[in-house]
């Protein structure tokens, strides 16, 4: 997966790091998600009917049918939960970064500008 921006870690200032930053939560999947999604249910479908009917009509060469269709099924399962573990893992990376951002912000900024007004 190429990059075509800089990560939001290597800014050198906070509005860099807040563009970078929305940039790179905005960036959404590829335009291939939705047609895994149609690929995935298709195969649920052709294993809950392959099943269905081998155990009406006891033919073993639909249950082989059934685990052939489960196997692609589960592989895809797998890696759409890798996938969403590494996007929490990275939103909680850049949730760290910010709060790190925010209390360098915290120290450099000057909070007393003078004399108070009451």
């Amino acid at each position: 997966m190429s990059r075509e921006f800089l990560p939001p870690e290597e800014a050198d200032s906070w509005g860099e790091f807040r563009a970078r930053l929305e940039f790179e939560l905005a960036e959404q999947g590829s335009w291939l998600t939705p047609l895994w999604g149609v690929v995935a249910a298709a195969l649920f479908v052709v294993a809950l009917l392959s099943s269905g009917y081998a155990m009406q009509y006891h033919r073993p060469l639909l249950w082989l049918c059934a685990l052939a269709s489960l196997g692609p099924l589960g592989v895809m399962a797998l890696r759409a939960v890798e996938q969403a573990d590494r996007r929490r893992a990275r939103a909680a990376e850049l949730g760290v970064f910010e709060d790190a951002w925010q209390e360098h912000l915290a120290r450099v900024s000057p909070h007393d500008q003078g004399p108070a007004k009451q």
